[in-house]
């Protein structure tokens, strides 16, 4: 009788993850091979192409143009002004942090209209030093233009140590939206700096300005 009971329980095993696979419990295979997005770049004589992108899971962003039997690559200020992808949605542009005009590096696009935010992220990796390890870090820096100056970092995840008090950046992005008064009120009278507010106010400021322009 043991030979036929293993048997019938080894059959309902069988039949259970039959049913479990038809009913989705278990995970898909997923093909190693990441799918291509669609996007665009604009190379540094001013044409926008239409390019495939991939994201590999470890990894950076790469394109090549459609069609191209080229090889994905990175993206590099020295071949390109900008690029969208739909991986994120969101415009990357080659801009300097420097006042001196060099050195320009991808900022994420926040914010579009007369005055334009930016993201800029700083990782730095860990390090051993006297039989400690010093975690790495993820410095976060959020910089304006308005009608495409340069720009000025306005606020950072870090201390700002030798910069600019808040107070001063404050007076700045309030100077960038005095000529819409009443938003310039409302933000004089802000007790909150953090992202979320500064993204308000540029919005509505940009939603103001592209109505005088109708």
């Amino acid at each position: 009788m043991k030979p036929f009971k293993t048997l019938l329980t080894t059959f309902s095993l069988l039949a259970s993850f039959c049913c479990a696979i038809g009913q989705g419990k278990f995970p898909k295979v997923i093909d190693k091979e990441e799918s291509k997005l669609t996007g665009y770049i604009v190379n540094t004589k001013g044409d926008t192409v239409q390019c495939d992108f991939k994201k590999p899971a470890l990894g950076t962003l790469r394109y090549k143009p459609v069609n191209s039997t080229e090889k994905f690559k990175k993206p590099s200020t020295d071949d390109l002004k900008a690029y969208y992808c739909a991986w994120d949605s969101t415009m990357y542009e080659a801009l300097p942090i420097d006042t001196d005009g060099y050195n320009p590096e991808f900022l994420k696009r926040l914010e579009s209209g007369t005055i334009r935010l930016y993201e800029q992220h700083i990782v730095s990796s860990g390090y051993f030093m006297n039989g400690y390890y010093t975690g790495g870090r993820n410095d976060v820096y959020f910089y304006v233009s308005k009608d495409l100056a340069s720009l000025k970092q306005i606020k950072s995840n870090t201390l700002n140590i030798g910069g600019d008090s808040r107070k001063k950046r404050k007076a700045y992005l309030l100077g960038l939206i005095a000529d819409d008064p009443d938003l310039a009120k409302q933000f004089e009278a802000e007790q909150d700096y953090d992202l979320k507010t500064l993204r308000h106010y540029i919005h509505a400021y940009n939603e103001f300005k592209s109505g005088a322009t109708k």
